[in-house]
């Protein structure tokens, strides 16, 4: 084996490896590649050339097709949902922690200057035309230079009163970017699944100056170039302009020249590499730098009809492509016998008269007719004219308009878009029961494409936060989160701390409805159902309640137990987690209430005694003993009614407390 290819270690031979890898595959994915620009050209509608898919007439069934699933699919922008794995309630520190990185990405997706919703609708348009899709996370991040403080000396005794600060490069800011990839300048090793493999390329075109300031090692304030400088001799392989004739370009840059250069992020050696072909080494190494779990700054990519035997894209298109071409022929058909219907004929030359009738401003008028006897012999008008016969075009159209909807309904089965689902129905024949069964059953492969929009979308915003955690510093992080304004400003060093340590107890996830286009109707019917199965809960639990207090908590983690269940619930569940809690909090403030406290056994026997010894005493003086020891008598009665009392005024007081603590819950949960 070529030891610079198993083993590589100066920049040429990386430059050697490298070269023999994208040859490869940029050679294995060639066939697909082709077969992409001619479906951009169908879907454009382009024409002309040695394309294969050129007909005559086409009917855009495909371009419509496009059309309604991207629409359907990507409709709105997507909301982020960060869940933890244990959702222990105790674990405030925790909870803030998922707070502050769902408002992080919710925030950036609603900025401005986000380009996340963007690059998610373009790579669907790329898997549905095309077959792959795919975007990537990018770190940005600004330094600024902070000047060295010199030392501080005392200007009598010379001594140092403050040791100098060195110059040091401050950061000023730092960002997360997800960046569409087009399906050109994507290429990777060669491998079965995603799983499989060894390093992504991304290709991007660099002016000169763009070269200089990334590659150049020289000083940049320098006037002139060095010509022993690799880069700034580096040929503008990307040709652009029309500036002067094919041999004066080779020779001369114009300002639409570019370099291409692939980014390779090589799983294997934990390495980016930044390869050009033009060079004789590669431009720059560099060490893993996002340290991401996964290593690769993309989630795997849409791919359209792949195999577990070789990760390549097949286009939809090509599975249909028979009937597309079919339907543009019988399309074409059509329309020739449409343009060839027209009223046309022959007469007989010697009566020209007759040809005046079919002038604009022949009516109304008489014409006269030579040998009138012998031109109605003939049978006058209908005998001296004979018209194209139009019944069999006309009968010809509509063998050939119903075979054309033959083709169409194969179509729809094969590419699984239904007429009910472009909004077509038979309302003599159909139900609107039927109607939305064929629906439901008729979009099972488009909710599985709608679960992989919403895969790749979560798998974007995850590596997001990934970065962000890993790489933002603290103040970053509180400032995108708005943590000054928080109701626990307390907790959120600590919630920092843990995102940093261990993140990956928390789930970044965009769920389909919140991407796909919003349909109100059934967005409706889910939220009757929710509303629906909460009150009969609630009104099932109500007597429970009132009989047991301290079940109102675990009554409500079971009603969100079922919620849960329920389509188009997951944003009442944060509000019914805090239902739960305030239900918790009121059996704590219940059970840690004053209660009376019992009668103390020695103040019992303390008097116990001096009732003893005041019946002693009657012995001596026995009016005397009777009126103390009645008056002791009254005094312990009175004790015990006030005891009893009390203790029945606190039992009514919990009772209370608790009631309208219940009521509290119901009602958050109902105006909620």
């Amino acid at each position: 084996m070529d030891t610079e290819l198993e083993d590589p270690k100066t920049p040429g031979q990386w430059h050697h490896r490298w070269k023999t890898e994208i040859s490869a595959a940029k050679k294995r994915l060639d066939k697909w590649q082709k077969q992409a620009k001619k479906i951009v050209e169908r879907y454009l509608d382009e024409r002309g050339g040695d394309s294969e898919m050129d007909t005559e007439f086409r009917l855009n069934l495909y371009t419509a097709n496009i059309q309604t699933q991207q629409a359907t699919l990507f409709g709105q922008k997507p909301k982020v949902s960060v869940k933890r794995r244990f959702a222990d309630a105790e674990d405030d520190i925790a909870r803030v922690a998922g707070e502050i990185e769902e408002r992080i990405l919710n925030t950036d997706i609603d900025s401005d200057g986000d380009t996340s919703s963007a690059a998610v609708d373009k790579l669907l348009f790329d898997r549905l035309t095309v077959g792959f899709g795919l975007a990537r996370v990018r770190y940005e991040v600004e330094f600024e230079t902070v000047p060295e403080v010199p030392a501080q000396m005392h200007s009598e005794t010379g001594m140092e009163m403050a040791p100098a600060i060195p110059s040091y490069q401050q950061k000023t800011n730092e960002e997360c970017e997800i960046d569409y990839l087009h399906w050109k300048d994507c290429l990777w090793s060669p491998a079965r699944f995603p799983e499989e493999l060894r390093w992504w390329g991304f290709h991007a075109e660099l002016s000169r100056k763009e070269l200089c300031a990334r590659f150049c090692k020289h000083a940049p304030e320098q006037e002139a170039s060095p010509k022993e400088c690799p880069i700034c001799v580096l040929p503008l392989n990307v040709k652009g302009g029309s500036i002067g004739d094919d041999e004066d370009k080779k020779n001369r840059e114009t300002p639409w020249d570019r370099a291409g250069v692939w980014e390779i992020w090589d799983k294997e050696t934990k390495k980016v590499f930044w390869y050009s072909e033009g060079a004789n080494a590669i431009l720059d190494m560099k060490d893993d730098p996002l340290g991401l779990d996964g290593f690769f700054p993309c989630p795997a990519p849409l791919l359209a009809n792949v195999s577990t035997s070789k990760m390549v894209p097949r286009p939809d298109f090509y599975l249909a492509q028979d009937l597309y071409k079919s339907i543009d022929q019988i399309s074409g058909r059509i329309d020739q016998l449409q343009k060839a219907i027209r009223v046309a004929g022959v007469f007989d030359k010697a009566n020209a008269e007759i040809q005046k009738l079919l002038e604009p401003n022949g009516g109304n008028i008489l014409y006269p007719v030579e040998s009138w006897g012998a031109f109605t012999e003939k049978g006058g008008v209908k005998g001296a004219i004979d018209w194209l016969p139009l019944e069999q075009i006309v009968a010809a159209l509509g063998v050939l308009r119903d075979q054309r909807q033959n083709e169409i309904d194969l179509l729809y089965q094969v590419t699984g878009w239904s007429d009910i689902m472009r909004g077509a129905m038979a309302p003599d024949r159909e139900t609107a029961t039927a109607s939305g069964a064929k629906v439901k059953f008729g979009s099972v492969r488009l909710q599985k494409l709608q679960d992989e929009v919403a895969r790749i979308a979560s798998d974007l915003q995850r590596l997001r936060a990934e970065v962000i955690c890993k790489h933002f510093d603290d103040d970053t992080i509180l400032e995108r989160c708005n943590g000054a304004f928080s109701a626990d400003k307390d907790l959120l060093p600590k919630a920092i701390k843990l995102l940093k340590s261990n993140r990956t107890q928390y789930r970044v996830e965009i769920k389909p409805e919140s991407v796909s286009l919003t349909d109100f109707a059934a967005l409706k019917q889910e939220r009757s159902e929710v509303i629906m199965s909460i009150s009969q809960f609630i009104a099932a639990i109500t007597p429970m309640i009132q009989q047991q207090p301290k079940s109102m908590p675990f009554m409500l983690e079971i009603l969100q137990w079922l919620v849960a269940g329920l389509r188009g619930s997951s944003s009442i569940e944060g509000t019914l987690d805090r239902a739960i809690k305030m239900a918790q909090d009121a059996v704590k403030q219940a059970e840690a209430s004053p209660q009376a406290a019992p009668l103390d056994p020695e103040k019992s026997k303390q008097l116990t005694e001096q009732i003893k010894q005041q019946g002693q005493m009657a012995l001596v003086d026995k009016e005397t003993a009777a009126e103390a020891t009645k008056a002791q008598i009254d005094i312990y009665r009175e004790q015990g009614k006030q005891q009893a009392q009390m203790e029945y005024n606190i039992k009514e007081q919990r009772s209370r407390d608790a009631l309208r603590n219940q009521q509290k819950a119901t009602e958050a949960v109902a105006g909620d």
